[in-house]
């Protein structure tokens, strides 16, 4: 039933993979709630927990969710039965696209912590990141693909290299401004005007801005390895 949805079986078995990626994820936060003592009481307040940087991690929970939406939109392209549709999917998608690569930037909270192995919350986070980069580069690989079959390939580059810009300053405005998807339709004048003012005065925020273009740099190269790796198989 699921692998019909697929349009290949090697987007069946990638999918698979990234299943049984997210499953490890879950296990590792699972033991470590375990192995902390977390009072299971409170997994009614997982929202809460989710959305606040406490000891928990569950927030990474969270955003590995929000990382795979894009994920699952990109793999909807296909299946619309009028191209017009993909304007709007493909708007959705690119909002949620900086979810993706946002949780590396979560390795900012590696510190010791007691009852717990230091190593054992760096494997953890990477182990986080890992997943949602590999869900926001085959994301982008979908993507693209059917915008060099719908437009061609020129314009298929473009248009991917903008939306890795876009996404790179998408990442910034989520961990330093402290935005996210949401706000979109909760704040939008608010998150407008906070971006304006970056971008007008770029010299003030250049000790965080920096992120923007170095995540920028990471997130080109680490495609283009990956879509090199993909043509050439």
């Amino acid at each position: 039933m699921i692998k019909s949805f697929f349009s290949t079986e090697k987007q069946y078995r990638i999918f698979l993979v990234l299943c049984l990626s997210t499953l490890l994820n879950f296990a590792l936060v699972g033991y470590r709630l375990v192995h902390t003592g977390f009072d299971f009481g409170q997994i009614n307040e997982f929202y809460d927990l989710a959305l606040t940087r406490s000891s928990t991690f569950l927030f990474l929970v969270w955003n590995l969710f929000l990382a795979w939406v894009p994920y699952l939109l990109s793999l909807l392209l296909p299946k619309l039965p009028k191209r017009w549709l993909a304007i709007p999917l493909l708007t959705v998608w690119l909002v949620f696209l900086p979810n993706a690569p946002y949780i590396v930037t979560d390795l900012m909270h590696v510190h010791y912590r007691t009852g717990i192995p230091l190593w054992y919350d760096m494997m953890m986070l990477f182990s986080f990141a890992w997943t949602g980069l590999l869900l926001g580069f085959l994301s982008l690989l979908d993507v693209q693909t059917y915008l060099e079959k719908n437009l061609g390939k020129r314009p298929g580059d473009l248009i991917i290299s903008a939306v890795i810009v876009l996404c790179a300053f998408g990442v910034y405005i989520g961990r330093y401004q402290r935005w996210n998807t949401w706000d979109l339709l909760q704040a939008p004048y608010q998150l407008f005007w906070d971006v304006v003012g970056v971008l007008i005065h770029p010299m003030a925020n250049l000790g965080t801005l920096g992120l923007a273009f170095v995540m920028g740099g990471v997130l080109g190269v680490g495609y283009l390895t990956l879509r090199t790796l993909a043509s050439e198989r």
